[in-house]
Protein backbone atom coordinates (compact mmCIF):
# COMPACT_ATOMS: atom_id res chain seq x y z
CA UNK A 1 0.00 0.00 0.00
CA UNK A 2 1.21 3.45 -0.87
CA UNK A 3 4.63 2.34 -2.10
CA UNK A 4 4.58 4.49 -5.24
CA UNK A 5 3.33 7.56 -3.34
CA UNK A 6 6.07 7.10 -0.75
CA UNK A 7 8.64 6.95 -3.55
CA UNK A 8 7.23 10.15 -5.03
CA UNK A 9 7.69 11.99 -1.72
CA UNK A 10 11.27 10.75 -1.47
CA UNK A 11 12.08 11.81 -5.04
CA UNK A 12 10.55 15.26 -4.54
CA UNK A 13 12.57 15.83 -1.38
CA UNK A 14 15.79 14.53 -2.94
CA UNK A 15 15.45 16.53 -6.16
CA UNK A 16 13.80 19.76 -4.93
CA UNK A 17 14.21 19.82 -1.15
CA UNK A 18 12.06 19.88 1.95
CA UNK A 19 10.08 22.95 0.88
CA UNK A 20 8.89 21.15 -2.24
CA UNK A 21 7.89 18.12 -0.17
CA UNK A 22 5.92 20.38 2.15
CA UNK A 23 4.17 21.93 -0.87
CA UNK A 24 3.25 18.42 -2.03
CA UNK A 25 1.71 17.73 1.39
CA UNK A 26 -0.17 21.03 1.36
CA UNK A 27 -1.59 20.50 -2.12
CA UNK A 28 -2.54 16.83 -1.68
CA UNK A 29 -3.56 16.84 1.98
CA UNK A 30 -1.61 13.61 2.49
CA UNK A 31 1.60 13.48 4.52
CA UNK A 32 4.53 11.24 3.59
CA UNK A 33 3.69 8.98 6.52
CA UNK A 34 0.02 8.68 5.47
CA UNK A 35 1.05 8.12 1.84
CA UNK A 36 2.75 4.88 2.85
CA UNK A 37 -0.54 3.63 4.32
CA UNK A 38 -3.20 4.70 1.80
CA UNK A 39 -4.61 2.49 -0.90
CA UNK A 40 -3.30 4.11 -4.05
CA UNK A 41 -5.00 3.84 -7.42
CA UNK A 42 -3.89 4.84 -10.91
CA UNK A 43 -5.72 8.18 -10.81
CA UNK A 44 -4.15 9.14 -7.48
CA UNK A 45 -0.68 8.18 -8.71
CA UNK A 46 -1.16 10.22 -11.90
CA UNK A 47 -2.15 13.28 -9.87
CA UNK A 48 0.81 12.93 -7.52
CA UNK A 49 3.20 12.46 -10.45
CA UNK A 50 1.90 15.56 -12.24
CA UNK A 51 2.20 17.66 -9.09
CA UNK A 52 5.64 16.26 -8.27
CA UNK A 53 6.84 16.96 -11.82
CA UNK A 54 5.58 20.52 -11.48
CA UNK A 55 7.46 20.96 -8.20
CA UNK A 56 10.72 19.32 -9.31
CA UNK A 57 10.84 20.10 -13.01
CA UNK A 58 11.62 16.45 -13.85
CA UNK A 59 9.67 13.47 -15.17
CA UNK A 60 9.01 11.09 -12.31
CA UNK A 61 8.72 8.10 -14.64
CA UNK A 62 12.51 8.07 -14.99
CA UNK A 63 12.98 7.81 -11.21
CA UNK A 64 10.19 5.55 -9.92
CA UNK A 65 10.64 1.88 -9.15
CA UNK A 66 7.19 0.33 -9.50
CA UNK A 67 6.54 -2.48 -7.04
CA UNK A 68 5.39 -5.77 -8.54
Amino acid sequence: MGEVLKQIYEIVERKAGLKARIKLVERTGISKEKAALVGEDDEMIRGFKMLASELTGISLDDHLRYPK
